[in-house]
Formats: structure tokens, C-alpha cells, sequence
């Protein structure tokens, strides 16, 4: 029979307490009646000798040695009195009294200050302790898109720590004071409740929040600035080392390079003791775990964190470096291996055992093949019929799942459910294989029903599967954290799949930043992993982590090395990743890249490895300026694979390429022919909102630079009718009435201008929709309708519309008065530009055609000089001799001016703002239309030729 549990002890009769002040350190021992104690210190040993007989628990006091003290021991006999042995830091001083049923002991600082020696070995200098911050800090939190800052300010620069504990994030400081959390949200989209710590000199904040959400550290002078978020910002590791003392004991060692402190304090929720490692700034934090039988040092964003897990673990800083030991060694790093821990060493040397040794198959494949056999008869003589028994086929399942026979599994089960319908509503294990089969084969969309069924919500298995399934869908962070949930179920599968699993979980948080977490579940996977092909890939995603901590060299030697491994897979990707470690250190250039690309493009095909490989040619083909095979490469592979997860990374790649080519102007280097050709053909690519909208009128501004003015007039009609709204869809609107009436289509331009009016318009653009309406109209032979439109408009480019209808009705007389009134209001100042010249000469063969001699003689003494030496000198020459020319020289000069347009100048403006309203947005600037009722406001200009208003009369 099994011998009795062993007893409870029973409960001390004299206890310990510990307290830290700034300048001494007090231990107070209980004992059941008066004691007296006799204390002797010899060298920095102090011998304490009561006079009473006790069972006294001095464990805590072993555990988190406090300041002043290096060692505690008892040293007496069980039922004699008590004598302790307390091994004291260098020059600590010490004084004692008695309270009653207590016996105090103060340890005092050394001579010259509170300084505590901190030396353990020979040859190295203490680092003084600093005090903790003495005052309150106040916190701040700010909740942003992709990540929550919280900010702590204390009176002065304090020493501090950040990481993560189970299911919570702590941040700890060198501080006695309080934290002020008024106005903090206790719970947030990232967070949940906030609580304050307490320690034994250092006070903190432990933050429950989900396995996804990492931490970071960024110290601000008296500040210390908390991130949480997706992401964690990499900080400098402090390398973690087993350093073998020549006694044959061992120390962790933790190289921060800075002085620090450790402070201990309670877990509230688990209840033990831990022991936070306080540095300053800036982070530096351990990115790996490392445990031994004795303690375990957990990885951290800043400083670090001790569990202890025997009695006598010490934690202190020495020389820079935060060591970690015992009186007697931590045994898992024992120089010489006794027989009684044999399997200590064992475990020590268990992953390169595991990743040197060959892969052994759990069954041999005749065993495999006998097991199959006898499944199928079994499974055979059930049947196929409703209502018959299921069990021989679920067995057959269950075998042919662990062989990782997917498709056969899903066809065992198929027919187990003909037999018996209400396995797949009331059998949690049916769903589990369906849906792990069906992740098998890569069927993620449809393994998604039975994972997310109730069935399996608590099921660890089934976390492990979804976190595999998102992994496979490049969906980081559920990915990490169903693996993380599902740990409990490692053990459950085979070797294959747990290592599968671990890696899965190392590349979800290497993509989230959490480099410890990779790392660790990195080695986790090379150490189960039963064969060469995953330990290949575990040996590449630690060629990742080494690139990501800086040590490029060293990655590169690690991939050039996987390059040539006979797995092809594995050396496809760490060619990819060669190739793109190189690039981004600009060893190789763009051009030197492409040829290697499209060999690994054709080498391995038809998942997203090859959507990577693309991705990247993609990339190196635009930085070259060849835009159309970087766009036609990435469509061929994305219109392949449609159902790849990785095709939305491509697809958002190829939308990124098209916005700079027609967004930002790296189309403007193209010939405007081969920009346009482009954007046809990748125009299903154009990005749905402004950015859509502003490509789309850049590419009008284009056409009609280019005067293909019909295809430039769809483009825009598409905006107005579809797309825009209010003062917008009036600004383009204008921009379509202009190329239509450059393309001789009036009427298209009035239906334009018509069906976007707006109300409450800026004036500057009502002004230029009402003369384009008027040039709209004179076109179709509406010259009153044209006239009376621009009635009330004193601009120079109404005064226009005026002289050219008066001119196209033949009304000389009425268009020499127009015309004159037109060059009236110029600025005499100013040379006369080619418009005013053509002006010139019209009003002269107005007066001329109207017999008004008198008027073509002052027109010539007024402009003479003006147009001397001018193109248009000769014809004015043949206009001033009026009636008395040669009738055919005044009609070769008439027929000449009525080619000019006077509105030419107004077009071409407009049609110049058409592509910059493209690249600065459709709204114009200028004050908004007056309320029904008032007058228009005037432009400057026309406010100014403005006659003054006529008295009322009396």
C-alpha cells in the first residue's frame, strides 16, 4: 500500500517580521513569552543567541533577503535555544533591544552613508542601493487607434520595471509614495480594472488585460510612458547567462550595464512573492525566460522579474549586472551532476539532444497498414444505413486523423453521420476532427463553423486548432492568443502537431513584436519536433529573431545556410528572406534583385510563399519604374489564388503602387498616352472615396491636356452623376461644361450646368458657371437669352458675352459700343495683350461695317500706338482706312478676327483650373452666395466698374 500522506507542520512558535527604512533595516523576532538575545558580530558575521527554545520560521527572511543582509542561517539544535548566524553586507552596523515578547535587531548602514555592499565575488565593486522616490506621482491615460499610453510622473527620475505576469501587466517603480489615478480609466478597450501594488519599498500599477496585448517602456525625464498595444517597441536585451562558480554552484546573470535595485512584493492574485529588478532608463528588459529549479527569471519590456522556487534565493546587482543565486548554486546549472540529478542535467541538455536526434515515427508503416486493415473490416460491417452504429467509423477517424489521412478522415466521418445524424449537434469530438481534417487540407473557411460552435468554446484542443486556422489566414493576434489559450492541450497530440502548433504561435508573435514569446515558443518547437523538415523551419524563424535583434551577419550566415537545405520549401523562403535582408541593408539594388525573384516566383508555386515572392518583385519592378509589370505580375498571382489569405496583403500592395502612380505624380514622368493606357487597364484598382474621385478628375485634367476631350467628358460626367455632392459636384460640373463646349457640344454643357445647381454657391464660381451658361447659349443661337443672362454682371468677361453676340447678330453699331466699353475698362497702365489688339480690330470693322467714318478715325488715333509694331499693325492699317480700303482686303481681315474667340482668354483659364481643382479638391474658395432677396455680391473688379447708384427721386 502507498504510505500515509505526510502531516501539516504544525505552526511556528516564534516568527519574523521585516522592515526597510531608508537608513537601516529592522527585523523583529515573536517568540511565546520574553526573550532576551545575546548578539556578537565577528568580520560581517552578526550570531544571535536567544534565550528561549522556539520553532521559528525564518523562510520569508530567506527568500527576500532585505537590505543590509546577504545570508541567514540557524545554526541550533531542534529543542535547544535559538542562535541564528546573519552573514551582513561590508561595514553594516547593528543595535538591539526588547519590547515585551519581542526582540528587535536594527541593521545600521555603514560608516558614511546608507550604501549597502553588494559583493559576492572577488574582484567586483558594489553598486550603492539608491533610495526609493520619495512624494506622489499622478497618472494619465490616453486611448488612441492602435494603442494606450499611460504616463506616470514622479517628483524625480525613478528606477522601474514593466511586464507581464500571467494574465496581467505590471509596472513598478523605485518609489515609496502614492499613485494618483483620478481621471483614469480603471477599464479601457485595451485594459481592466487598474490596481495600485505595494511593496517593500516600491509601489505600482498590475493591469489585467488579454495574452495579445503587449507592453512597452519609454522613459520622459521625471516620466515613465507605458504602451500598450498589438505591437511591442523593441528594446536593447539584457543577455541572460549561467555563470559556473569554480565550487561547482551556478548564478544567473542578467548583463543591464546600469546600476539597479531589487524591491520584493505579494502577488495579489497568486499570492507569492516576486522580486522586481528597477533600473533606469532607457528600456532595456530580458527577452527570454530562463528557469531553474531554484528560480526562474521571467522575460520583461524593462528591468526584470524574479520567482523564487526554494529558500535562500538572492537577487541584488552587482558591477552593472542583476545576479541571481543561492548559498549553494541553482543545481540545473551544476558543473558536476551527482546520481540523485541525473535528470536535472538530462533536462538541461534536452533540446540539442532533441534537434540532433533522427525523426522516429510512432508506428511502423506495416504496423500502420495492419491498423488500417482492421479498422476498415470493422467499420465495413457497420454498415452504411441511418440508424446504424458509428463507432468502428469514429475509431477509423480518429486513427486516420493522427496519421494525418485528412481527406480519408472527412469521408470516415461523412459516413458516421449517415449512420448517426446527431453526432455532428450533440458530439463535441466529431466537430473537433471535421474541423482539424478540414485544416488539414487548408480548408480554414470551412473548418470555421465547427470550431466557433458552443460545443467547443471551452475546449483547449479546439483554441489550439483556431489558433492554427488564423495563423493560416495571417490573423496574428487571435492566432497567438487561441495557442496561448490552448496550452493545457499540447500534450494531447502528437509530436508533429505540437511542434507545428509552437511554431505557429512563434511566427504570430514575432509578427506582433513579442520577440521573447517568439523565441521561446521557438525552442519549445525545435526540441518536440520529430523530424528534419520542422526543425528546418524552426531554424529559420530563429534566423528572423537573430535579424530582428540586430545581429544581421549572423542571420544572413544562418539563411545562407538554409538556402542550401534539401527542403525545398524551406529554402525558397530563406532565399525570399536573404533577398529581402540584403535589399533593406542596400547590399543588393532593386535591379540586382529582380532576376532572383522571378527564379523563386516560377521555383515554388500556389500558396503564399509565392504571394511573398511576388509582393517583393512587385516592389523592385516600380522602384525601377517599369509600372505596368509590377502591376501585371501582381494581378496574374492575385487572380490565381482568389481564396488565399495573403491575397489581401497583395491586393492592398497593387492598390498602394496604383494611388502613388496616379495620386502621387509618378505618372506625371510617363508620356501622357502610356499614363492613360495604364489606368485602363489596372482601373479596376482605382480606391473607392476622395482618393478615387481625385485620380479620376487628375486623369480628366490629363485628357484634356491632350485634347481627347470625349473621353475626358465621361470620366467627369460619371463624377457628377454618381459621385459627388453639393458645392463639389458644382465645381466639376463647371470642369464638364468646359470640355464640352471646347468639344462643340453646347447643349451637353447647358444639361451639366443645369442639373448641378447649388444653393448658397461662392460667388467667383457662379460667376464662371453663368458665363459658361451664356457661351452655351450663343452657340445654340440664343444670343437675347445669352445677353439677358449676363445683364446685371459689370465683369470684363460678361462685358464679352455682350460684344459677341452683338457681333454673331450683325448689330454693328450696338457691338462697336460693346467693344468700346470693353476696352474702356482695361487698365491703361498695362501693354495691350493680344485679346485687347483683337478687341481693337473688331470694334474697327464694326465701325467700318456701321459706315461710322468719324468713329474708325478716332479708334485709330486712340490705338495706333498701341498696336504699332504689333502682328495685327498691318490689319489695322486696312481697317483705319475705313470705307475708302479695298473692299476685299476688309473682308480677308474681317474673315481673320471672326476666328478669334473674345472669350478665348475665360476657356483657357478654366480649362488650366481643371487640373488643379483635380489635385487640391473641387472647392472653390471665394465668399458664398447672398439669401434670396439680396443682391449679388460683386468680384473686386466688377464691383469696381460698378456705376454709383442713382438717388431716389424726391
Amino acid at each position: 500500500p502507498p504510505p500515509p500522506p505526510p502531516r501539516m507542520a504544525p505552526a511556528p512558535t516564534a516568527t519574523v517580521t521585516i522592515g526597510v527604512q531608508e537608513d537601516y533595516t529592522r527585523l523583529a523576532f515573536r517568540f511565546a513569552g520574553p526573550t532576551t538575545v545575546t548578539p556578537s558580530l565577528q568580520g560581517n558575521r552578526l550570531d544571535l543567541r536567544f534565550s528561549r527554545a522556539a520553532d521559528i520560521d525564518i523562510a520569508e527572511l530567506r527568500a527576500s533577503m532585505p537590505r543590509f543582509l546577504r545570508e541567514a542561517r540557524r545554526v541550533s539544535a531542534p529543542g535547544a535555544p535559538v542562535r541564528l548566524q546573519l552573514t551582513l553586507d561590508a561595514g553594516v552596523r547593528h543595535r538591539h533591544f526588547v519590547d515585551g515578547d519581542r526582540v528587535v535587531i536594527d541593521l545600521l548602514a555603514p560608516e558614511g552613508g546608507p550604501a549597502a555592499s553588494l559583493t559576492i565575488e572577488q574582484g567586483e565593486a558594489p553598486i550603492p542601493a539608491q533610495s526609493p522616490v520619495r512624494g506622489n506621482a499622478f497618472a494619465r491615460l490616453t486611448e488612441e487607434a492602435n494603442s494606450t499610453r499611460l504616463t506616470v510622473t514622479w517628483p524625480e527620475p525613478a528606477r522601474a520595471a514593466a511586464f507581464r505576469r500571467g494574465g496581467a501587466l505590471w509596472v513598478m517603480f523605485d518609489a515609496t509614495g502614492r499613485i494618483d489615478l483620478t481621471g483614469v480609466a480603471r477599464a479601457g478597450r485595451r485594459h481592466q480594472n487598474i490596481e495600485v501594488v505595494n511593496g517593500e519599498g516600491v509601489v505600482g500599477l498590475r493591469i489585467p488585460a488579454e495574452p495579445d496585448v503587449l507592453i512597452s517602456a519609454a522613459p520622459s525625464e521625471n516620466s515613465w510612458v507605458i504602451t500598450l498595444g498589438a505591437r511591442a517597441d523593441n528594446s536593447a536585451p539584457a543577455a541572460l547567462t549561467r555563470v559556473i562558480e569554480p565550487g561547482g554552484g551556478a548564478q544567473l546573470r542578467a548583463r543591464f550595464g546600469r546600476e539597479g535595485v531589487v524591491r520584493w512584493v505579494r502577488d495579489p492574485e497568486i499570492g507569492d512573492r516576486i522580486g522586481v529588478a528597477l533600473v533606469g532608463g532607457p528600456a532595456r528588459g530580458v527577452d527570454v525566460r530562463r528557469a531553474t529549479v531554484e528560480a526562474a527569471v521571467l522575460p520583461s519590456a524593462h528591468g526584470a522579474v524574479i520567482e523564487p522556487r526554494a529558500d535562500g534565493v538572492t537577487a541584488m546587482f552587482v558591477a552593472g549586472d542583476l545576479v541571481i543565486s543561492n548559498g549553494e548554486g541553482l543545481i540545473a546549472a551544476a558543473a558536476e551532476t551527482p546520481r540523485d540529478n541525473a535528470s536535472v542535467a538530462l533536462l538541461e541538455q534536452s533540446l540539442t539532444e532533441a534537434q540532433a536526434a533522427p525523426a522516429q515515427p510512432e508506428m511502423e508503416l506495416v504496423e500502420v497498414r495492419l491498423r488500417l486493415e482492421d479498422l476498415n473490416r470493422r467499420a465495413a460491417n457497420e454498415g452504411v444505413r441511418e440508424g446504424a452504429p458509428a463507432t468502428a467509423r469514429l475509431d477509423l477517424a480518429r486513427f486516420l486523423l493522427r496519421q494525418e489521412l485528412a481527406a480519408e478522415t472527412l469521408g470516415a466521418l461523412r459516413v458516421a453521420a449517415i449512420n448517426q445524424g446527431e453526432l455532428v449537434e450533440i458530439d463535441p469530438e466529431y466537430r473537433l476532427m471535421r474541423a482539424a481534417a478540414n485544416i488539414m487540407m487548408g480548408r480554414t473557411a470551412a473548418a470555421q463553423p465547427d470550431l466557433a460552435a458552443s460545443l467547443l468554446a471551452r475546449n483547449p484542443s479546439a483554441a489550439l486548432w483556431r489558433g492554427y486556422s488564423a495563423y493560416l489566414r495571417r490573423e496574428w493576434g487571435e492566432a497567438r492568443r487561441e495557442l496561448e489559450r490552448g496550452g493545457a492541450a499540447l500534450e494531447e497530440h502528437p509530436a508533429a502537431w505540437r511542434a507545428r502548433f509552437q511554431l505557429a504561435l512563434a511566427a504570430s508573435a514575432l509578427e506582433l513584436g513579442d520577440h521573447a514569446a517568439a523565441d521561446a515558443a521557438v525552442k519549445a518547437a525545435a526540441g518536440q519536433a520529430p523530424d528534419q523538415s520542422l526543425r528546418l523551419q524552426a531554424r529559420l524563424l530563429e534566423a528572423r529573431l537573430t535579424e530582428v535583434r540586430g545581429d544581421h551577419g549572423r542571420a544572413l550566415a544562418m539563411l545562407d545556410e538554409l538556402v542550401r537545405a534539401r527542403d525545398e520549401e524551406v529554402a525558397v523562403r530563406a532565399s525570399l528572406e536573404a533577398l529581402r535582408m540584403r535589399r533593406a541593408k542596400g547590399v543588393m539594388r532593386a535591379i540586382d534583385v529582380v532576376e532572383p525573384l522571378e527564379a523563386l516566383r516560377f521555383r515554388w508555386r500556389g500558396d503564399a510563399l509565392e504571394l511573398a515572392t511576388v509582393s517583393m518583385l512587385g516592389e523592385c519592378y516600380s522602384e525601377l519604374g517599369r509600372w505596368r509589370e509590377a502591376l501585371a505580375t501582381m494581378r496574374a498571382s492575385a487572380e490565381r489564388y482568389p481564396a488565399d489569405p495573403a491575397v489581401r496583403h497583395l491586393r492592398a500592395d497593387m492598390a498602394n503602387l496604383f494611388e502613388r502612380l496616379f495620386l502621387d505624380g509618378e505618372a506625371d514622368k510617363l508620356e501622357p498616352v502610356r499614363a492613360l493606357g495604364l489606368f485602363y487597364e489596372f482601373s479596376d484598382l482605382t480606391p473607392v472615396g476622395p482618393n478615387g474621385d481625385r485620380i479620376v478628375r487628375l486623369l480628366a485634367g490629363r485628357l484634356v491636356h491632350v485634347d481627347l476631350l470625349e473621353q475626358a467628358a465621361q470620366l467627369l460626367q460619371h463624377q457628377v452623376d454618381e459621385r459627388l455632392d453639393g458645392i463639389s459636384k458644382a465645381q466639376v460640373a463647371a470642369d464638364l461644361a468646359v470640355i464640352y463646349l471646347m468639344d462643340h457640344k453646347p447643349d451637353r454643357a447647358l444639361v451639366a450646368l443645369a442639373s448641378s445647381r447649388q444653393p448658397n454657391m461662392p460667388q467667383l464660381l457662379l460667376a464662371d458657371r453663368r458665363i459658361l451658361e451664356a457661351r452655351a447659349l450663343m452657340d445654340l443661337g440664343r444670343l437675347d437669352a445669352a445677353v439677358e443672362l449676363v445683364e446685371r454682371d459689370h465683369s470684363d468677361d460678361a462685358q464679352r458675352v455682350r460684344a459677341d453676340a452683338a457681333w454673331r447678330a450683325r448689330d454693328w453699331d450696338r457691338a462697336a459700343v460693346e467693344l468700346r466699353a470693353l476696352l474702356n475698362a482695361r487698365d491703361r497702365a498695362q501693354p495691350m495683350d493680344q485679346g485687347s489688339r483683337q478687341a481693337v480690330l473688331r470694334a474697327g470693322i464694326a465701325l467700318t461695317l456701321a459706315g461710322n467714318e468719324e468713329g474708325v478715325r478716332g479708334l485709330y488715333r486712340e490705338f495706333a500706338g498701341d498696336l504699332a509694331n504689333s502682328e495685327e499693325a498691318d490689319a489695322f492699317e486696312i481697317v483705319a482706312a475705313g470705307v475708302h480700303a479695298d473692299g476685299a482686303a476688309i473682308r480677308d481681315v474681317a474673315r481673320a478676327v471672326a476666328r478669334t474667340d473674345l472669350l478665348d482668354r475665360f476657356v483657357t483659364r478654366l480649362k488650366s483650373q481643371i487640373t488643379e481643382h483635380a489635385a487640391n479638391g473641387p472647392a472653390p474658395a471665394g465668399p458664398p452666395a447672398p439669401a434670396p432677396g439680396q443682391p449679388p455680391a460683386q468680384p473686386p473688379q466688377a464691383a469696381a466698374q460698378q456705376p454709383p447708384p442713382t438717388p431716389p427721386a424726391a
